[in-house]
């Protein structure tokens, strides 16, 4: 008898665990799913929408997805800002209804009262096409008295009334501009292999190997930082305003012929993207055009300002190259005296010339710092004469060795109130500012480390 009473007891409470699991735990998440998804204002994924359509009233955008990316179909047929479009069907997909103002039954049997939420000339008109399904289209009225909250209603089969809070209007009333691609150029900046430049003081021609070179007009390393600035700058532009989609004449705006040219060109095959720019244009901008798309366009001046960098601008302005690590000696050489000194492995510095003694190892760290910073105010070009800069008999020669071998000769000359420097072996001549002779002119007080004061007492 107990046996049978435990067994009905079991299965008693067995029966109470199915039910609080199917009904109170799995029949809970689900009656929840199902709120969140009541409370949702268009239920729909971002990832299989096909077809957007915002109408504004006066302008009627259309967005339609086509293997994978976002074009624009109307006003104007161009690509969409993928990052703007998918931004937008996600506002719109966590977008939630506050409340039921007015429901179906009620809409139907009276069909002036949308006026009294201003839905009889919405200001807003959205719908989603997915998977060949159009959604219901959603009409935006009036916001409430409060202001915290608009009135949208739900066209079709279930035209009710409801409220969402107001701001979400504002991240859904967009303009073709807001989401059409507005990148002034559109390129990958990994796949750049050279840059050209044509502005009124001439053309200028970057390649990249290793690093970017100049190529034209001189054969020379080019300053990494500003070039790489520049491609920054063009890769991240984007157009101000569009002026004419299909301008009759470019001449109006100063592009025929351009004031500045830039041409960025791609991976193996060189593949060209051009951008022309012309006349200022209103608002501190400047008119400018891609050459693989007809609208003329307004830029920023600030890039404007980056394309018209001149060569020596983009040029390498550090000439004195060198593993500084590697050095273990230094030779100063000027007239009247020659101070020599080698460091060992624990990179400690000592004078061996003109006498052996102990010296200040920082200030000869400093120097190769100091001439790992020479900057360059001018390049001398063609220069075969060393007598015009004084480097035939200069003020300063510093001489850099590792290991025995000679990694840099650097001479300092000085013709009248002007500096030079060239550099052993070559035959480049840079002019340079006074307070490079002034740092690496060190002398021998300057670098010869004292002796320890004698603490001995006296005496006894």
């Amino acid at each position: 008898m107990r046996l049978k009473t435990n067994l009905i007891i079991g299965i008693i409470f067995a029966g109470l665990l199915g039910f609080v699991y199917f009904y109170e735990i799995k029949g809970g998440e689900e009656r929840r799913a199902a709120a969140e998804k009541s409370k949702k204002l268009m239920d729909f994924s971002a990832a299989e929408a096909r077809r957007l359509t915002i109408d504004r009233g006066d302008t009627v955008l259309v967005l339609e997805k086509e293997q994978d990316r976002w074009w624009l179909k109307s006003p104007v047929a161009c690509e969409a800002d993928q990052e703007a479009v998918e931004r937008y069907l996600r506002n719109l997909g966590e977008t939630e209804r506050d409340r039921v103002v007015e429901d179906s039954a009620g809409v139907r049997g009276n069909p002036e009262l949308g006026k009294k939420y201003q839905l009889h000339a919405p200001r807003l008109k959205v719908a989603v096409e997915t998977a060949g399904r159009v959604k219901d289209t959603l009409w935006w009225g009036g916001d409430s008295p409060t202001q915290r909250f608009a009135y949208v209603q739900q066209r079709g089969a279930n035209p009710e009334i409801f409220t969402v809070q107001a701001w979400r209007f504002d991240n859904l009333d967009k303009r073709a501009f807001d989401l059409r691609d507005r990148r002034v150029l559109a390129f990958e900046k990994e796949q750049v292999r050279e840059i050209r430049l044509v502005q009124p003081g001439g053309r200028i021609t970057l390649a990249k190997g290793e690093g970017w070179q100049l190529q034209s007009p001189v054969s020379a390393p080019a300053d990494q930082q500003e070039v790489n600035d520049l491609l920054d700058r063009l890769h991240q532009a984007e157009v101000q305003g569009f002026v004419q989609e299909q301008p009759d004449s470019l001449a109006g705006y100063g592009l025929a012929p351009a004031s500045v040219e830039v041409a960025v060109l791609l991976g193996d095959e060189r593949a060209e993207k051009r951008l022309r720019v012309g006349g200022a244009a209103p608002g501190g901008t400047y008119y400018a055009q891609d050459q693989s798309r007809p609208p003329v366009f307004a830029v920023d001046s600030s890039l404007v300002k980056e394309l018209r960098k001149g060569a020596f601008e983009l040029r390498d302005k550090k000439p004195l190259k060198f593993a500084r690590d590697q050095v273990d000696r230094i030779e100063l050489q000027r007239p009247g005296q020659f101070l020599a000194a080698t460091k060992d492995t624990s990179g400690t510095w000592t004078i061996v010339s003109p006498q052996e003694q102990p010296a200040k190892s920082w200030k000869f760290n400093s120097l190769l710092s100091q001439l790992e910073q020479v900057e360059v105010e001018e390049f001398v070009e063609g220069a075969r004469d060393l007598r015009p800069y004084g480097l035939e008999a200069p003020r300063l020669k510093v001489i850099l060795q590792a290991e025995g071998r000679q990694v840099l000769e650097a001479r300092v000359g000085q013709k009248e109130e002007k500096y030079y420097l060239a550099r052993g072996g070559e035959t480049s001549i840079y002019r340079v500012g006074e307070g490079v002779l002034k740092d690496l002119d060190l002398k021998l007080e300057d670098v010869v480390q004292a002796p320890p004061a004698d603490t001995t007492a006296a005496g006894g």
